[in-house]
């Protein structure tokens, strides 16, 4: 008698770990080095190949807005090579060198699905390599998750080239043709600067909502970076004010020149919307001597026009959509009520930094708080205190 075959048993892979850390970026790697100083080996989860892919996926001529003494994280200064203003490509550099020096352990092509939360009080991760159960997991998988892109009427319809700014490298490809830039603050005035400038292209500028301007330098040679955190420890209807005088000083009344008063300041725009000022890099004197026209905001595409809100047409070659990225947070902790309206970590109203939340106990973020004066310093300062407080509750038992 012929023995009828066993049906085939799929095992799940499972982990179990003490501390996982979703996020190889400048966030998630400054917590696991903080970590392993204190003898914490975490397990750090990339969707990417590389540590820092994010930064490696921007346009060529990137630059931080935040000189590299402000910048750099705990245990491995940024090199004094990289000059004041580290490059796209140096930030790449620096962020493997320094997981490497700190022998981070980390588990590449892996994307974090959702998190729960496991009955005897630790975590469960489903990630794309199957599940890993831990006692203490960290988020910093960063801002940038998926690329977004308006839902214009008749975007199907457009009969020129239409792509999000995270696909810009370069003005080569649009060299000499008609372009529109949609958005006036960091990427999108960069983007169109550049195009203006080194692309030799006729640019035009949609700008829904004015930002605040600032320099990366005033006076020349000195980056206002450094007492912008001095700034931060005052109100932020401080901050706000002395934004705008200064605006008003460096560049005079940009209204007539269709950039009006932004309708919050510095930074109480970059705390209640997420939106951060304007760091010009030679936006403000295109605008001023023609080389970039501002246009109001994009209302409809039809077929090669785009309409524009005042009902203005233009025929551009190509679209380049500065207008930011989705978060993934909802998708991976929305449920466990630790989010605010942003789709970011708060409890009580404000941000959640460097602690977990009540209801979610053992749950820690980094790389989400932000002020005027930069966001890759709070991940240096947050990775430091989120270390701490797992390293003292392992301690403890």
């Amino acid at each position: 008698m012929r023995r009828a075959c066993a049906p085939a048993i799929t095992v799940s892979s499972v982990t179990r770990e003490t501390v996982v850390i979703a996020g190889a970026g400048a966030a998630g790697l400054s917590v696991a080095a903080m970590l392993k100083r204190r003898g914490v080996d975490a397990l750090v989860l990339e969707r990417a190949g590389h540590a820092g892919a994010s930064w490696g996926s921007r346009y060529d001529s990137l630059r931080l807005n935040t000189p590299r003494l402000t910048a750099t994280l705990a245990g491995y200064r940024m090199p004094r090579r990289y000059g004041r203003w580290p490059t796209r490509d140096q930030m790449v550099e620096y962020l493997a060198e320094y997981a490497r020096r700190n022998a981070h352990r980390i588990r590449f092509d892996t994307e974090l699905h959702r998190i729960e939360r496991e009955q005897d009080g630790g975590w469960v991760l489903d990630t794309s390599d199957g599940e890993i159960r831990t006692r203490f997991a960290v988020v910093a998988t960063g801002h940038d998750a998926e690329p977004k892109l308006p839902d214009w009427p008749g975007i199907d319809s457009f009969g020129g080239q239409l792509i999000h700014a995270s696909s810009y490298r370069n003005p080569e490809p649009f060299e000499g043709k008609d372009m529109l830039v949609v958005s006036a603050r960091n990427t999108g005035s960069e983007i169109a600067h550049e195009l203006a400038t080194a692309g030799g292209c006729r640019v035009w500028t949609s700008m829904r909502t004015p930002p605040s301007v600032v320099p990366r330098e005033w006076p020349p040679g000195v980056p206002l970076n450094y007492p912008t955190v001095l700034l931060d420890l005052l109100p932020d209807f401080v901050i706000d004010q002395a934004g705008y005088l200064m605006q008003r000083v460096i560049y005079g009344n940009l209204k007539k020149y269709g950039i009006p008063r932004a309708p919050l300041g510095a930074q109480s725009a970059t705390k209640k919307w997420h939106v951060s000022a304007l760091v010009d890099s030679g936006f403000i004197d295109d605008v001023k001597h023609g080389r970039i026209e501002l246009v109001s905001n994009v209302e409809r595409f039809e077929g090669v026009d785009v309409v524009l809100s005042d009902g203005r047409r233009l025929q551009p070659h190509a679209v380049i959509a500065a207008t930011g990225y989705n978060r993934n947070l909802p998708n991976l902790v929305g449920h466990l009520g630790v989010l605010d309206e942003f789709g970011l970590p708060a409890c009580d109203g404000k941000p959640l930094r460097a602690t977990d939340h009540p209801s979610a106990p053992g749950l820690f973020f980094n790389g989400y708080y932000t002020t005027a004066a930069g966001q890759l310093r709070f991940m240096r300062i947050d990775g430091r205190r989120v270390a701490r407080t797992i390293a003292a509750r392992l301690e403890s038992g």
